[in-house]
């Protein structure tokens, strides 16, 4: 689900639904068009790939397990930064980068209620919007701000407190790209759908830790400027992959060594097979990664087009 700003300043949020319509609420879903069909509850288990083709893909209907192949001229897997490496291991296509350069965004959230003077000012009008607040990277702070109220539901406003004069704040920084981060697939052991059972490799290097740090004070001089810190809801980290905005899993790049696809996300060694998604984007990213994603999975679009 992504942030879509269409008539400032309310915020809109889309999703799939709009995403099938276009941008538009009202117009007629691109699922109802003959040329798509979709099949709900269904999981692709495999790529069926002979030379440099996929002849087919697998899929299991999760309803009944009954199984078929679909067949194409062309395939694109967009399944997320670890579903798609995860396909693609289980199908046998295994680049000696996938899953590795594995980056993610470090999180910190606080919650603060806000000054005597700051709530005063609260409109009690029926247009009220709440806060929804989003500040960019800009140069000498690689990290984005977010400030609301409790979209995400990181923290709950505790019992007796105006939930109107508490206000959460969310911070993502990047962290170095480095190809010991990585996501691994056992051949061994498999996931509760039968798919080769993840594991992950990540950690913090020294320059990401001073990164992780100054976010954070930034955060507490924004956060002592509205108010002060509920008890218990003090700038704190989150775990790592939290922010879920994963990252180099199935990254591009020219260099068939230290990529899995091609600048124009087509896979290496393979004619037919594009990957869409956030793990296509080689760099670490300080902000969410669905804009980056559409923009390539566009660039995709117009290559397998130009065919």
């Amino acid at each position: 689900m992504e942030r879509l700003s269409v008539d400032p300043p309310r915020v809109h949020w889309s999703g799939p639904e709009i995403i099938l319509k276009g941008g538009d609420r009202n117009a007629p879903s691109v699922a109802d068009d003959p040329r798509f069909t979709l099949l709900p509850e269904h999981l692709c288990t495999a790529l069926v790939h002979s030379g440099r083709q996929v002849t087919g893909a697998v899929v299991r209907d999760l309803a009944t397990g009954a199984e078929r192949t679909l067949v194409a001229d062309t395939f694109v897997v967009a399944c997320g930064s670890v579903l798609t490496p995860q396909l693609l291991w289980a199908s046998g296509i295994r680049p000696d980068a996938l899953g590795r350069y594995l980056c993610e965004q470090t999180m910190a959230t606080c919650q603060v209620a806000l000054s005597d003077d700051l709530a005063s000012r609260l409109d009690d009008g029926p247009n009220v919007v709440e806060p929804n607040l989003w500040i960019p990277v800009a140069e000498g702070r690689p990290w984005h701000a977010q400030l609301h109220r409790g979209i995400f539901g990181y923290a709950a406003v505790p019992d007796g407190v105006d939930r109107r004069t508490v206000t959460d704040l969310v911070w993502f920084s990047t962290c170095d790209v480095r190809r010991e981060n990585a996501v691994t697939f056992s051949d061994r052991v498999a996931d509760p759908y039968g798919l080769p059972q993840p594991t992950f490799h990540f950690g913090a290097n020294v320059a990401d830790r001073a990164r992780a740090d100054d976010m954070v004070t930034d955060m507490a001089k924004a956060a002592t400027a509205l108010g002060k810190f509920l008890p218990g809801a003090e700038p704190a980290f989150l775990e790592a992959g939290f922010a879920l905005h994963i990252t180099g899993t199935t990254r591009m790049g020219a260099d068939a060594r230290e990529s899995v696809v091609d600048p124009y996300a087509k896979v290496w060694g393979l004619d037919n097979l594009y990957l869409g998604g956030g793990g296509v984007i080689p760099a670490g990213v300080a902000c969410n990664t669905t804009l980056t994603s559409m923009a390539l999975a566009v660039r995709t679009a117009e290559a397998i087009a130009a065919g």
